[in-house]
């Protein structure tokens, strides 16, 4: 295997502002207003997850029932609208620089594969990994596929999609990005591991957008 220089980055409050799970919710109402009525049933959903009584597979279903209704392009415009318009500037220019010094940059997160394999399309992006969702006919569901792509689930992705491209991860050169303490396997994987807008006991912290 060929010994390469990789930096990991998560997606959701790392390289844009907020979680995308809770854009994608505004982005189905805006779009199907009448299913406004679904919004306490998320939040009482939410409130049972916090709880230990709902497992985050299905919490996450009631977050993506209105992908069941959209196409490549609506996913697309969501990607134009909502995520590539809240990217932190300092994180672009961070992906870009490691790009340039020859990285293979990575970027994993828990939310759907289905819209955020749109950072793919920036040419500083080589893969995007995320929470895979059960396919139809005409596009999504809101079921997942297989597990969360969260925690020790991230660090099986990577390596699986690494194995594929006959890649190992170079650990002394290598880096990893993230605001969650859940990604602390995946730093396990680098030498190099920067929080995001957060002070972690022997960890580096970078300050984006404030």
């Amino acid at each position: 295997m060929k010994r390469t220089k990789i930096a990991i980055f998560d997606i959701d409050k790392t390289i844009i502002r907020s979680d995308s799970m809770f854009q994608f919710v505004y982005y189905g109402v805006r779009r199907y207003p009448w299913q406004a009525w679904r919004l306490p049933v998320i939040a009482f959903h939410t409130l049972l997850f916090k709880a230990g009584f709902m497992t985050v597979e299905r919490v996450k279903r009631s977050y993506f029932q209105e992908i069941k209704r959209m196409s490549e392009q609506d996913l697309q415009h969501f990607f134009d609208t909502h995520l590539r318009t809240s990217i932190f500037t300092e994180a672009s220019v961070e992906m870009q620089h490691r790009k340039e010094a020859g990285y293979h940059v990575l970027l994993v997160t828990a939310s759907p594969h289905a819209y955020m394999k749109f950072f793919q399309q920036f040419p500083w992006v080589d893969h995007v990994i995320g929470t895979e969702l059960v396919r139809h006919e005409n596009g999504y569901t809101c079921v997942i596929d297989g597990e969360n792509c969260k925690g020790e689930e991230k660090v099986r992705r990577i390596q699986s999609y690494l194995a594929k491209k006959n890649l190992e991860i170079d650990y002394e050169q290598s880096c990893s990005y993230s605001d969650s303490l859940s990604d602390l396997p995946v730093m396990q994987l680098v030498s190099q591991r920067y929080f995001i807008n957060k002070r972690v006991p022997e960890m580096e912290a970078l300050t984006w957008g404030k």
